[in-house]
Formats: structure tokens, C-alpha cells, sequence
């Protein structure tokens, strides 16, 4: 009989909430998981902080995992464990405190090879609008001064050749050519920590033979 007792005994501590979450590795938890933040975690240890937040331990840290890290901190912020006692003429008095992981925001550099545009002085496309009307306006000219038709197209012919270099001189600013550059920004990664801080308090008195607990804040 006394080892069924114990058999159910280590059964429940197995099963209470404590035990099942992992809480009670959760620096080991963190320790890793801060690995994975500055890329130094191996295959095997991110698939231990798989097994431990309960999703498919694959190796490969994604969203999922990730989800599931931040449910087993939110689970185990939330758990306060008894810690000093004192105890005066029957009264006790019994401060809680809670395993508290926080996160710190750590700036690192994202860098990568992108292909930047060069800049330079290209000629201009000719404009044939341009030409056109130079030759005829040298063609009006031409006539014009030697009443002529073979004046005529002699200035249309020297109009057009001279609207035609005026288009030659004319440049503007335009893509020439790419290189590459390297670009960073700065990003920034979680990185836990563990503080441990005041939860709340007890205290657990008598009263006409009966047990009183009473909980309570101390002022800070």
C-alpha cells in the first residue's frame, strides 16, 4: 500500500502545472533561446528549446517556435513561489516572489549587398520635331532671300543640319550604370533576462481557534 501512495505521490508532482511547463528550466530556456537571438545556437539546442515550449522540434527557429516561447514565459511570469518567513507568537508571515523574465531590446547591424544606380551626363534622344522645323525655317529663309526654289532647299538643308547639332549639344542627367554597395540598418533583438521580484505577502493568525490567512502588499 505505501507504494501506491508513492507511485500516486510522484504521479501528481509530475503532473502539477509546475512540472509540466517547464518552468522550472526556465534560465536554461532563456539561456538558449538568447543564443538563437545572436545566431549562435546549434541544431541540437534548438531543438532541446523546441521539446521544452511543446512545438515540432525540427531545429528550424520560426514563428511558431517563437509563439510558443513567449506562452511559456507569459505562463511562468504569472507563478509566484513562497520565499522568507517569519513567524512571532503564533503569527506567520510569508513574502512570495515571482521568477520574472524580461526582455531588453539589443541594437545589432542588418546588412546586405544591394545594387545602387550610377548617375551621369548622357546626350539627350533628338528631338525630330526640332529638326523638322529648323529645315523649314531655313527653307522660308532661303527662298525668301533668293527667291529661288534651289535656295529654298539649300536653307532647308542647312536649317535642318543646324537644329540637327544644337540636339548633339544638349545632355541631361540619367542612369549610367550600377554598382554594388553594401546597405545596413539598425534592427533590434529581444533578449531575455531574469529578475526576481516581490510578488505579494501572507500572514496567518488565530482567531478563536481558527485559522486565518490574509494576503497582502508591503509597502515598497
Amino acid at each position: 500500500m505505501p507504494k501506491i501512495t508513492h507511485f500516486f505521490l510522484i504521479l501528481c508532482l509530475l503532473s502539477s502545472p509546475l512540472a509540466a511547463d517547464g518552468c522550472s528550466k526556465i534560465s536554461d530556456s532563456n539561456s538558449v533561446y538568447k543564443s538563437i537571438m545572436q545566431s549562435t545556437a546549434s541544431s541540437l539546442s534548438i531543438k532541446r528549446l523546441q521539446q521544452m515550449v511543446g512545438v515540432n522540434a525540427d531545429g528550424i527557429w520560426g514563428a511558431r517556435s517563437d509563439a510558443a516561447y513567449n506562452n511559456l514565459i507569459s505562463r511562468c511570469n504569472s507563478y509566484s513561489y513562497p520565499g522568507k518567513t517569519i513567524s512571532i507568537d503564533g503569527v506567520e508571515i510569508i513574502d512570495y516572489y515571482k521568477n520574472q523574465t524580461v526582455f531588453e531590446q539589443l541594437p545589432y547591424q542588418n546588412c546586405s549587398i544591394q545594387k545602387v544606380p550610377i548617375y551621369g551626363k548622357i546626350q539627350q534622344k533628338p528631338d525630330v520635331g526640332a529638326v523638322v522645323g529648323g529645315a523649314v525655317l531655313g527653307g522660308i529663309i532661303g527662298k525668301a532671300v533668293t527667291k529661288k526654289d534651289k535656295g529654298a532647299a539649300f536653307g532647308a538643308f542647312v536649317g535642318g543640319a543646324l537644329a540637327n547639332e544644337n540636339q548633339k549639344t544638349k545632355t541631361a542627367t540619367g542612369v549610367i550604370g550600377f554598382e554594388n554597395k553594401q546597405k545596413c540598418q539598425t534592427k533590434f533583438k529581444n533578449s531575455p533576462k531574469e529578475e526576481v521580484i516581490y510578488s505579494y505577502s501572507t500572514i496567518t493568525f488565530f482567531v478563536d481557534g481558527k485559522k486565518q490567512t490574509v494576503e497582502f502588499q508591503r509597502s515598497r
